[in-house]
């Protein structure tokens, strides 16, 4: 079936300033991913919205954690055609940004706010490509799915984030993640995963004026570590980050308890095992003797593991770009983690960074191009209508 791409062009021209008020309104939602309340309110809020636009629409909820969504436009067809991907909750606590939440540069067609760019920009962006291919009677199956939790490995739902995207996006032919999107024009074909540890570190408290020769330092055992661990360094490969260290209790007692945040990238799952025996080594060897440590894991963020299914859904895109004038993306490998990861262990061809474009998310100057959503959206929309059957 041939389909109306001008039609399609125009229905997002038409609805690019209602989008942009959406857009708008949505960051004005603050929504930090441990502010369950937060990110409901915004999940909800985009439920409306949604439903508004005639689609249906399911909110899941879990045991802990906020909520995650999916949406679709009923069809006769079957064929799961493409999931579109992102999420709801930043990494911005609420009233960071100030009263004003979100600002506009109109001269300079930037929005700043919470989240304008990573990613209710990109989830902006998806339910716009949605509407526009309903606008035109596509008649596959083009499914949103919107995550409560993305910024933190879906641990404050206890891994059922996770599971929702593996429940969801089953059978799915393409997926595109509508994550931060690159002024450059880069797209992504693979992402490392994160998972986090904890070493608690014991040693023996003292007075460090008149005993100091009866204490054990934990903070001291915990440099040591740090030092050991950091040297393990392999940015192409595993690199580790001692990013948060904790222990003593005043400035003239030894310190008796130490306690490290180990943030560990890698490329694949089965890296982990290797991790596992690198930090559980390093936890168990005493640098200052006397001291003791236990580790346990925090979260675990899978790889989205770079194939040649993600390198042929990229060209394809890639091709579709030049010839709408949107310029050359190239493809890229990044360092942090998305829910893109789960769509590639399902076997499903993926790219990521396919939302709005901006600079700087996760900063107070986290800050989006306005005209890059309706960019995005038609460059979505024709890389569907395009997509091989046999692809």
């Amino acid at each position: 079936m041939k389909y109306d791409v001008k039609k399609a062009f125009d229905f997002i021209d038409e609805k690019e300033s209602e989008m942009k008020q959406l857009w708008i309104d949505l960051c004005k939602k603050e929504s930090q991913s441990a502010d369950i309340e937060g990110v409901n309110n915004a999940i909800a809020f985009l439920d409306e919205n949604l439903k508004k636009f005639g689609m249906t629409t399911k909110i899941h909820k879990f045991s802990v954690g906020a909520n995650s969504i999916t949406a679709w436009y009923p069809t006769e067809s079957t064929e799961l055609e493409m999931a579109l991907l992102g999420h709801l909750d930043t990494v911005h606590k609420k009233g960071l940004f100030g009263e004003e939440i979100v600002k506009i540069d109109e001269k300079e067609g930037i929005i700043y706010g919470p989240g304008v760019l990573d990613c209710k920009g990109g989830v902006v962006v998806a339910s716009l490509v949605a509407r526009a291919l309903h606008h035109i009677g596509y008649d596959k199956v083009v499914k949103l799915a919107f995550s409560g939790d993305e910024e933190v490995g879906h641990s404050l739902s206890n891994g059922e984030g996770k599971k929702f995207f593996l429940d969801e996006l089953k059978g799915f032919k393409a997926a595109m993640d509508c994550e931060t999107g690159f002024v450059d024009g880069r797209i992504v074909v693979g992402r490392k995963g994160t998972t986090n540890y904890k070493i608690t570190i014991k040693g023996r408290a003292a007075h460090s004026g008149n005993e100091p020769q009866k204490g054990i330092s934990a903070i001291r055992e915990g440099a040591y570590k740090t030092i050991n661990i950091e040297k393990e360094n392999d940015y192409n490969g595993i690199h580790y980050n001692v990013g948060v260290v904790e222990g003593g209790t005043s400035r003239n007692t030894i310190p008796e308890m130490c306690t490290l945040t180990v943030n560990v990238r890698f490329r694949k799952l089965k890296d982990l095992e290797k991790i596992e025996a690198f930090l559980k080594e390093m936890t168990e060897t005493s640098f200052v003797p006397g001291t003791t440590a236990t580790i346990e894991q925090l979260s675990l963020s899978d790889p989205m593991e770079e194939n040649e299914k993600n390198h042929k859904l990229f060209e394809h895109v890639k091709n579709i770009s030049e010839e709408l004038g949107f310029g050359t993306p190239y493809s890229c490998y990044l360092g942090g983690g998305s829910d893109a990861a789960y769509s590639v262990a399902l076997g499903i061809p993926t790219i990521c960074g396919m939302g709005v474009k901006g600079y700087e998310n996760h900063s107070l100057r986290e800050r989006a191009v306005i005209n890059s959503l309706v960019e995005r959206a038609k460059l979505i929309v024709k890389s569907i209508l395009t997509l091989p059957e046999s692809f």
